[in-house]
């Protein structure tokens, strides 16, 4: 069997978010999930030949994303908000001052915002690609000097709901990042002091925007620099990260998840809320 990996890999992806809530492991569900990432796979090979990989790659993390709950799993409808998604973005990826590192970070977050989406359609998928656009597009803005200082102010508070909330415990303190809709992202180790702490919590916000990803569940994987997000399985199967910083010291650590799409939002989350303040 001649088949396009990329394509297959992403089409694994979104068929594994797809039917993550909806399937037991029953002969039947394996008949069905394959028959899913079938269609799924004919649907989007047809665009690898001159696809603009970056743009493929984000509309694969984000059609997972938005497909993640769906109610009743349809491949028609998971193709087509993956072609709605690419060809919305794809023209970005192909501008001659293209930042890649930014556009990867522009589609986890975007992949974060479509998480709980339960019916993705068409529109649906052209409003995730205007928002990729979108904050694409400010994160590589020049602002003029007049303007800077607003511009930076107004993006930070609208960009960062989450916060940093400490707990005490017998041996010392520790401290959660939490999102904006209350669900706790990443655990610190605990500090003997209130001081290590802050440290510990700048030492999150410093690194984590830059930080590189190291997915070590895929086979003969690529060591990445710190700072990094790695991705692993833990001993129940299931998805963590754990942040380090560039000494390699651990900063922060997830919860499992059941999907690498999800933790790989999570990542994003995490990038996204980063800056968030200490609330006690």
């Amino acid at each position: 069997m001649e088949y396009d990996k990329k394509s297959f890999k992403t089409a694994a992806k979104i068929t594994a978010a797809s039917l993550s809530e909806s399937c037991d492991l029953e002969k039947e569900d394996a008949v069905k999930a394959a028959e899913f990432l079938k269609e799924v796979y004919e649907g989007i090979a047809e665009l690898r030949e001159d696809c603009v990989k970056d743009a493929f790659k984000a509309a694969g993390k984000i059609t997972a994303a938005a497909c993640e709950e769906m109610e009743d799993p349809e491949a028609e409808v998971a193709v087509e908000f993956f072609k709605t998604v690419y060809e919305g973005i794809a023209p970005i990826a192909e501008e001659e001052d293209f930042d890649e590192d930014i556009f990867k970070y522009a589609a986890k977050i975007t992949a974060a915002a479509c998480e709980e989406m339960k019916e993705p359609d068409k529109e649906k998928a052209e409003k995730a690609a205007e928002f990729l656009k979108t904050l694409y597009c400010e994160l590589t803005a020049e602002p003029c000097e007049e303007e800077k200082e607003d511009k930076v102010c107004e993006c930070e508070c609208a960009a960062v709901n989450g916060k940093y909330v400490v707990k005490e415990t017998a041996s010392g303190v520790s401290f959660r990042l939490v999102a904006g809709n209350g669900q706790a992202i990443g655990v610190s180790e605990v500090y003997s002091s209130r001081a290590a702490l802050e440290k510990g919590i700048e030492s999150v916000r410093k690194n984590a925007p830059i930080a590189n990803v190291e997915d070590q569940t895929e086979e003969n994987f690529e060591k990445a620099v710190n700072p990094k997000f790695e991705i692993y399985n833990d001993k129940a199967g299931e998805f963590r990260f754990r942040l380090k910083a560039r000494n390699g010291e651990i900063i922060l650590a997830s919860e499992g998840y059941k999907t690498k799409a999800s933790c790989e939002n999570g990542i994003a989350s995490v990038c996204k809320n980063a800056p968030a303040e200490i609330k006690e």
